[in-house]
Parts: structure tokens; sequence; C-alpha cells
């Protein structure tokens, strides 16, 4: 099991904008989160993604109660990635863009340039390595977010709208991309979207939330 929440309230300004009971997520699985806007998709992914506390109750890890000590969330967090639905890129190449998370995390230049090469083929960006990251289009923008994230081979990768935004190419990179690294690597994938053609290609579950609520949960078979 991955995550597993009971309880989980999140409240802003004094209403609640989450309401989980009963909330797990397996391992290896691709899940679709879809529901309406407001319907609480963005505060779970920030949740997951252990930069957001919950108001009240449980969420586990991998087996383990989610602590609220900092040195505890920076460890869970080099663990799970979020992509944001508009992906802020650092000023300077994509390469320099692509290996920070690497470069952070105390790894050698000989190996970060390894593996920022690796990431930007997968996501078919090889060729602007040197590129001003800011003068990317939306799409490229979102596919070298993506390398950043999978750069440092995250166990879970958590994706606000992956593909909102972007023209159908970029669309269809992006899907090629999820669709691989959860077969190759085993990544567990989570994506707000609202494309049913989405879910029925990718989605191995189905997450509805409505008013922060889990009000339907059915597995999914990906064509």
């Amino acid at each position: 099991m991955l995550y597993k929440a009971d309880t989980l309230v999140t409240e802003f300004k004094g209403r609640k904008v989450l309401n989980l009971t009963d909330f797990v997520i397996e391992r290896k699985q691709i899940y679709a989160l879809i529901g309406a806007n407001g319907a609480g998709k963005t505060t779970l992914l920030n949740i997951l993604a252990f930069l957001v506390q919950p108001t009240s109750g449980n969420l586990q890890f991998c087996g383990r109660d989610v602590s609220c000590r900092r040195k505890d969330l920076l460890d869970l967090r080099r663990r799970v990635v979020l992509v944001d639905q508009y992906p802020i890129l650092f000023t300077g190449s994509v390469w320099k863009n692509v290996e920070f998370g690497l470069k952070v995390r105390g790894i050698s230049k000989k190996q970060r340039e390894r593996r920022a090469d690796e990431v930007l083929e997968l996501v078919g960006m090889q060729e602007f390595r040197s590129a001003d990251a800011h003068k990317l289009s939306g799409g490229e923008s979102k596919r070298v977010a993506m390398a950043r994230a999978l750069a440092i081979a995250p166990e879970v990768l958590l994706c606000d709208e992956p593909t909102a935004n972007v023209d159908e190419e970029n669309q269809k990179i992006i899907l090629d991309i999820l669709e691989r690294i959860n077969r190759e690597n085993q990544t567990s994938i989570v994506m707000s979207t609202h494309y049913l053609s989405q879910i029925r290609r990718l989605a191995h579950h189905t997450l509805m939330l409505e008013h922060g609520m889990l009000v339907n949960a059915y597995r999914s078979s990906p064509l």
C-alpha cells in the first residue's frame, strides 16, 4: 500500500476543502483524479506531495504514519514529486533546470550530466539542452518540468492536469512518458485530469472528488 488516509480533513478559512475517509492508493498503479473545479483535487495532490499538512486526521505512506517534523518531510519529498499545472522553470538553460534536484542532493557533476541527458532524451527535449528555459512553449515547459521531476527517480509522480493548455502533439508526448515510466520503472502515478480519453488510456483506477469528498472510486482498464 502506498497511501492510506483515515478521516483526513483540510480546512481553509473555516471551510472544509477536503474530507476523506478510507482513502487508499496502491503502489505501481496509475490513478486518475477527477472532479469539478474546486472539488479538492489540487489540495489532495499537495497533501500527497507532503507540501500541505492536513488540518486533522491520519495519513500513512508506505505503511508508516507521516510525521510533520521538518527532517521527515524533507526525506519524504525526495521520494515523491509533484509537477504543477503551471510549472515554474528557473532562469537559465534547460539543462540547468533538469540537473537542479540532483545538484542539491550532492550528486557528482558527471552523474548529473548523465542523468540529465537521459531524462531529456526520455521527454524528447535533448536538442533544447542549452536553450533558455523561459523561451519555451507551454508544452515544452511541461516536458522540461517532467524531466526535472524524473531526474531524481521518484517513487511517486503526482501531476496536476499534465496536458492542460498544450497542443495535441505535446499532449501525446506527455501521456507516452507517463505510460512508459509506469510500465518500465514501476513509478506510481496520480494525475488530475478532465479528459475521459486519458483515463481510458492510462488509468488503472479512477477517483472522483466532489466538494472535497471521495464520492466514487473504481478500477479501470487502460486500453
